[in-house]
């Protein structure tokens, strides 16, 4: 269970609207369940929370708006070879520099953010060699490239590599990388 303090900090530091939805959670519970027998009964209420929170905002929702759209391994299959030679899936699956995710039900999609003129950035396989997915997630490491990124004067790292600045976006991951080792 949280300590008071935690669930103080957490709080103080929510939005208007996240207080809002609090108390109207609260609200609802204490009419639903004035007792509160049914939470009582509940093993583990931290569970139950991130079950609450899933239902209320839609994690996957969430990253499509971080990071943009995504291809599946068709689209991709199409935008590498053309509409007339698609590359095979297997080469799709197997070609090295490309940010493959893997979505929560087992599908695998691509950031289309890694694609400029239906090619792969330049150089995204130094990037990503530096970033290997036992220190970091490729979820992670897909919202880093969008983001703005303070050792590259708030440059996002995607945009400095579409610009040919391979070099620093390489030394910035690598950087990030022994940070989250440490």
């Amino acid at each position: 269970m949280a300590s008071q303090s935690a669930v103080g900090q957490a709080r103080a530091s929510l939005t208007s609207r996240q207080r809002e939805f609090l108390d109207a959670l609260a609200a609802e519970l204490a009419l639903r369940d004035p007792q509160g027998s049914f939470l009582d009964q509940v093993d583990d209420p931290g569970l139950l929370a991130r079950q609450t929170a899933d239902r209320a905002v839609d994690s996957a929702q969430a990253w499509v708006q971080h990071l943009g759209p995504m291809y599946d391994v068709e689209g991709v299959r199409q935008l590498l070879g053309g509409p007339a030679a698609p590359v095979s899936r297997q080469a799709v699956s197997k070609r090295r520099g490309l940010l493959a995710l893997t979505t929560g039900s087992g599908r695998v999609v691509y950031p289309a953010f890694q694609f400029v003129g239906g090619s792969p950035l330049p150089q995204l396989a130094r990037v990503l060699a530096e970033l290997p997915e036992p220190v970091v997630s490729r979820w992670t490491v897909a919202s880093w490239l969008v983001s703005a990124e303070p050792t590259l004067d708030e440059a996002r790292p995607v945009d400095l590599l579409a610009a040919g600045q391979v070099d620093a976006v390489v030394r910035a991951a690598r950087a990030w990388a022994a940070a989250l080792v440490q």
